[in-house]
């Protein structure tokens, strides 16, 4: 998608949903932590780092890296802001900014993307939705290969007609998306993190 027209209708959407956003800080400020802006960094275009903005739904607490140990920190309120996807209105300030598009990728920190083969999906910018992330609405988990290899399939396709389909099967998709599945026993994600998570406690 042109960077122009991207910019446009980010700096119309953050207009547009300027209340959403500050009752989302509010509400995070009060029952979950602050400060309500959660930054982390996250691999942008050629591997370049970048901070990441999301509104705060986890408690502060020890993080791991996979969502499935970390369940003790995210309340009703976290939840709520989660199924609503009001956690993500930050991200609109990204794409003005040129960091992340609309359409790509998902951004994932660096310690995700270990022996993974990123090069193809590092060759655009992240996305705001995506092929994997329609599938994480859809079928309520995904697991880091199959992420790796919709983001690869995306880069192959894209063009401004795929963008517009992705975008639209993203806005029709969330009134009906399946809860994400937060602990996936059983999952080869979580049987490798467990053990490698293990192996490091114990040195």
């Amino acid at each position: 998608m042109p960077r122009f027209i991207e910019a446009s209708v980010a700096f119309l959407l953050i207009l547009l949903t300027l209340p959403l956003q500050l009752l989302s800080l509010l509400v995070s400020t009060l029952f979950i932590g602050f400060p309500p802006l959660y930054l982390s960094k996250r691999v942008g275009k050629n591997g370049t780092p970048y901070t990441h903005y999301k509104i705060r739904s986890m408690k502060k607490g020890k993080e791991t890296g996979r969502v499935f140990f970390e369940q003790k920190r995210l309340n009703y309120c976290g939840k709520l802001l989660r199924k609503l996807h009001l956690d993500e209105l930050p991200e609109l300030y990204l794409i003005l900014t040129g960091k992340m598009s609309f359409v790509g990728p998902r951004p994932l920190p660096q310690k995700l993307l270990e022996n993974l083969s990123t090069e193809i999906r590092q060759t655009v910018k992240p996305g705001w939705t995506g092929p994997a992330q329609l599938w994480l609405l859809k079928h309520g988990s995904l697991n880091k290969r199959l992420q790796i290899k919709l983001d690869n399939h995306y880069v192959n396709k894209r063009n401004l007609l795929y963008d517009l389909r992705v975008i639209t099967a993203t806005l029709t998709g969330v009134p009906g998306a399946k809860p994400v599945n937060m602990d996936p026993k059983g999952s080869p994600d979580r049987v490798i993190f467990r053990k490698n998570n293990n192996e490091r406690q114990n040195q």
